[in-house]
């Protein structure tokens, strides 16, 4: 199974991890656009003790094989030799999903150490809305990336992450940090319909690179994803949003939020204190990854629990919104927010400039 192209070792940084990549410098260039601006990648080896992700070698008779099957995508095969801490990519072959696969492996590694510091996962986006860090908490289909994508193109909007933010209270007690990771943002067909009119969002979904796509039609056609879904990574995202994405950002607010199914149901509301734990709970993820959960991540209680406290001690909100309506309603939450939540001045409000996703055009 080994490739005929040269392969050199690299080291990944986080904010919580080193691991180690073997690659073609080919697919080190992809990873290293696809990682930005969450993760790093510098060539030489990393440390010894660390977890390697690896391409283009041959596993030993000892690995385990490990099976990624994603709904409407291509299943992922690895081989997982626990005593030497590696991790090799089988197949399929192709420098597309080469650079998917191994960019999932290290983000789960990553993550996985996260959730060993007791970094609480929520099933929510992250946004800078107007200078307030808004964390935008739903499941799936409650309007989180159709929000996030709206706030942005109304110019009031960094995005920080899309889907799955890790949180952390900070040490010196001054609120909650939401750090984002490498992740592709699956948006519905019909929101980029909605935000950008049908001929540019046909021309954007002709360029998108991420390799599921070429197979997520499937799930349209048979019923389980009904407006249809394509995958954008964070630098084309950047790209088409002609923005630029922040890597983590303090947490001002958090807003439950949900698509309304009449006018009569939009608009905002406060959470209780009494409720907030409890409604917060429901979106607290129990693992770290959606697949590869191999590495060890049952989490620090007490740093978790600081996490859940100071989480449910921000102000916290329920927001319904009509779908068609989003790009008007983002203001509408951003005013609200403003009325309602204390602004920090630039001294209790630690920086994170928002950085490129990778390189691309900016206009």
């Amino acid at each position: 199974m080994a490739s005929s192209a040269p392969t050199h070792r690299y080291t990944v940084r986080s904010h919580v991890e080193n691991t180690g990549l073997t690659c073609s410098p080919s697919v080190a260039r992809h990873i290293d656009r696809l990682a930005r601006p969450y993760l790093s990648l510098e060539p030489g080896p990393c440390p010894p003790g660390a977890w390697e992700v690896v391409a283009d070698t041959e596993p030993p008779a000892s690995a385990r094989p490990e099976t990624v099957t994603a709904q409407g995508e291509t299943s992922v095969r690895y081989a997982v030799d626990r005593a030497r801490k590696t991790l090799y990519h089988l197949a399929p072959r192709g420098e597309a999903w080469v650079t998917q696969s191994l960019l999932r492996a290290t983000r789960a590694i990553h993550r996985s150490t996260a959730s060993r510091q007791g970094m609480l996962f929520l099933h929510a986006g992250l946004v800078e809305l107007d200078g307030l860090g808004v964390a935008l908490v739903g499941g799936s289909r409650a309007g989180k990336t159709t929000f996030v994508m709206a706030s942005v193109l109304h110019g009031a909007g960094v995005m920080v992450c899309n889907d799955d933010v890790s949180l952390t209270a900070e040490p010196d007690g001054s609120g909650v940090r939401g750090v984002g990771w490498p992740r592709s943002v699956s948006v519905r067909l019909d929101t980029l319909d909605l935000l950008f009119g049908r001929e540019a969002a046909r021309a954007a979904r002709s360029s998108l690179t991420h390799p599921a796509n070429q197979t997520l039609g499937s799930l349209r056609e048979s019923g389980v994803e009904e407006h249809g879904t394509a995958l954008i990574y964070p630098w084309e995202y950047a790209n088409l949003l002609d923005t630029r994405i922040g890597r983590s950002a303090a947490v001002d607010a958090i807003v439950h939020l949900g698509l309304a199914d009449a006018p009569s149901e939009t608009g905002a509301t406060d959470v209780p204190l009494t409720e907030r734990a409890g409604l917060l709970e429901r979106h607290v993820l129990g693992l770290p990854n959606k697949h590869l959960n191999i590495f060890g991540h049952a989490p620090d209680d007490a740093a978790a629990g600081r996490t859940r406290d100071a989480l449910a001690a921000l102000p916290t909100f329920r927001f319904r919104y009509a779908f068609e309506d989003a790009s008007r309603e983002v203001a509408r939450l951003a005013g609200h927010l403003r009325a309602r939540v204390p602004a920090r001045s630039p001294e209790q409000r630690p920086t994170d400039p928002a950085t490129p996703a990778g390189p691309g055009r900016h206009r």
